[in-house]
């Protein structure tokens, strides 16, 4: 290399070595290759000799310019309290959670805040204060909204001893509107959590004496100056991966883990994949959160009265050492993975953790959550099209849409899984570990939400005892009638009694109150499996002929409603029968959850619900 560029190569290499948390050789040795040319590291046309597939050696290129360009501003007596560009690699932020990687933003352009005192704020607290990344970034982001605000004024807010109490109101109600770049709001609390970084970065100016020309009216008063909590919208409730989503995932299970995810140079492919194998697992069928998983301890479980409980932390309440039962495949797939994770050498500082950190640069003992969230979204994003439930207006398979699935969703499609199953309320809470029963219930809204919607598709499908259409009105659907065993049962007395007290023992086929809808068709045909497995019995035995005509009579009745209903159904577009299907779906979860019986702990498969 020419000399001055051998010298800003490893004076720029010096100092990149305080900035990420491993030097690259590979990496380094590809940049040198294509910088022997160069008389300068600051060349632009450097980046252009790295192509495409040399993705890390141009971050590398770019990290060893940010360095050069950085000493030559402070040979120059430049100094990063004078700049409105700002490199934050050069300040050395890090990210505030340990075993995450150091964050490096790069170049931040502050003229994007318009006021030139609160820009100098801002640049002197990055500089002194010294903040992580996560702060910095949200602070920049509050500062950005109140300068948008201020600069509604008529000298835009560039005269700091100018402003009052009213441009303070003026910056508040910026933070109460603030939305997202797809026009969504904010949730409160990060509203909230904005307006108080922007009024604790105007606290800090004025300690430091950067704002002391800042007028004194410009302030915050606690009573007035607050965003209210607002109750979590309920739609949040409605993340929960579909079911028949989570079946598509699982028949692609061998496929997880093997891309270029965290390990892939530190433990073997196969090992690597029943890692994230088994955390997935875990992550299904027990509905932890992400950081719940990933820390669970190695010797996670326990039997208790012959049947397998979980052990885990409660991080965010602070509730540890909390039990739950899980099943039996589930504990088996955590034993498969503690048996192959004996025979791993890792660092010494994870041994206590089930899913132990696989490198001894990780700061963490445990797999950071970031880890799990990446594997699974490098995972999904390569599989096949997902389908989601329902049909288009062609009939065709509408597809799902893979950014809904991460890993807290699947704590929402455990939660809905048991509110669909109809398990107690107050069982569901003690799963989830919820402190208060009202978020709980949320889940059963969404649950009877999707009911209703159902009943209103399938009232319009109802037949009577001769096969004729009957249909009502969903609030008829449900108040006049009551659900018996193998349809719905309109007998007053009978209905009043919540389908216990009918006068001809349930025999609906030859009853004149007798309405049958789609979402029956597979209990009729198990009744009359079980009315031909009885004819037969009573032949053998050689009972009275009234016995076997009486049997022979009901299947022929209920044969013929299913008759009439396939036909009725198969005169209908192919969309609208998807919907019914769909919605037959619903009303036979929702009758089974009526009468469970054992918790619902593993994903329920269609057959199940039946």
């Amino acid at each position: 290399m020419p000399e001055l560029l051998r010298w800003e190569v490893l004076y720029a290499v010096q100092q990149m070595d305080q900035w990420v948390r491993a030097l690259e050789p590979h990496w380094i040795r590809g940049v040198i290759s294509h910088l022997t040319t160069a008389d300068t590291l600051l060349d632009a046309t450097n980046a252009a000799r790295l192509t495409k597939p040399h993705q890390p050696a141009v971050r590398t290129l770019e990290n060893l310019q940010s360095a050069a360009r950085a000493g030559y501003s402070e040979f120059s007596g430049i100094t990063l309290i004078d700049q409105d560009v700002i490199d934050l690699r050069v300040l050395g932020l890090r990210h505030s959670a340990s075993g995450k990687r150091r964050h490096l933003p790069g170049r931040v352009d502050l003229r994007t805040v318009r006021q030139p005192w609160l820009r100098q704020a801002l640049r002197h607290w990055v500089t002194t204060a010294r903040p992580t990344t996560e702060d910095f970034k949200r602070t920049f982001h509050a500062t950005t909204i109140a300068s948008t605000a201020l600069a509604q004024r008529a000298d835009a807010g560039d005269d700091p001893a100018a402003l009052t109490f009213a441009d303070a109101t003026l910056a508040v109600d910026a933070f109460r509107s603030a939305r997202k770049q797809d026009g969504t709001p904010y949730s409160s609390s990060f509203r909230r959590s904005l307006l108080g970084m922007f009024f604790q970065l105007i606290a800090y100016g004025r300690r430091c004496g950067t704002l002391d020309d800042l007028a004194g009216t410009f302030t915050r008063v606690p009573v007035e100056h607050v965003i209210s909590v607002e109750e979590p919208n309920e739609d949040f409730i409605g993340k929960a991966i579909p079911e028949s989503v989570i079946r598509q995932l699982d028949a692609h299970l061998d496929t997880l883990g093997t891309g270029n995810t965290y390990g892939c140079r530190d433990i073997a492919p196969d090992a690597r994949h029943l890692l994230y194998r088994t955390m997935y697992i875990v992550l299904r069928d027990t509905g932890r959160r992400p950081l719940e998983i990933v820390s669970l301890a190695r010797d996670c479980l326990e039997i208790h009265n012959g049947q397998p409980t979980l052990i885990w932390d409660n991080h965010k309440r602070k509730r540890h050492r909390r039990r739950l039962p899980i099943t039996t495949s589930t504990a088996d797939a955590i034993r498969t993975w503690q048996a192959c994770r004996d025979q791993l050498h890792l660092p010494a500082k994870g041994d206590r953790y089930l899913f132990p950190s696989l490198t001894a640069l990780s700061d963490a003992p445990h797999i950071s959550s970031t880890y799990l969230s990446d594997a699974l979204r490098l995972w999904v994003d390569a599989l096949p099209p997902l389908h989601a439930e329902g049909t288009d207006s062609k009939g065709q398979r509408l597809l799902f849409d893979r950014s809904l699935i991460y890993p807290y969703a699947f704590r929402h499609s455990y939660a809905q899984r048991h509110a669909d199953a109809g398990t107690p309320v107050d069982v569901l809470r003690e799963l989830m570990d919820h402190k208060s029963i009202a978020m709980t219930q949320r889940y059963y809204t969404v649950s009877l939400k999707r009911k209703s919607e159902a009943v209103a598709k399938l009232s319009a499908h109802v037949l009577d005892q001769h096969g004729h259409l009957s249909p009502s009105s969903s609030t008829a659907y449900e108040m006049r009638s009551v659900a018996v065993p193998y349809g719905g049962c309109t007998e007053p007395s009978n209905v009043k009694a919540g389908g216990q007290a009918c006068p001809i023992r349930f025999q609906c086929a030859g009853c004149g109150f007798y309405r049958p809808d789609p979402s029956y068709l597979p209990a009729i045909e198990h009744h009359i499996n079980e009315l031909r497995a009885d004819r037969e019995t009573a032949l053998a035995m050689g009972a009275a002929e009234f016995v076997t005509t009486a049997l022979t009579a009901q299947i022929t009745a209920y044969q013929r409603v299913i008759d009439r209903m396939n036909t009725h159904l198969a005169s209908l577009p192919a969309s609208e029968r998807a919907q019914i299907e769909e919605a037959s779906t619903v009303l036979r979860k929702a009758r089974a959850g009526d009468n469970h019986t054992l918790l619902p702990l593993i994903t329920a498969r269609p057959k199940d619900l039946r």
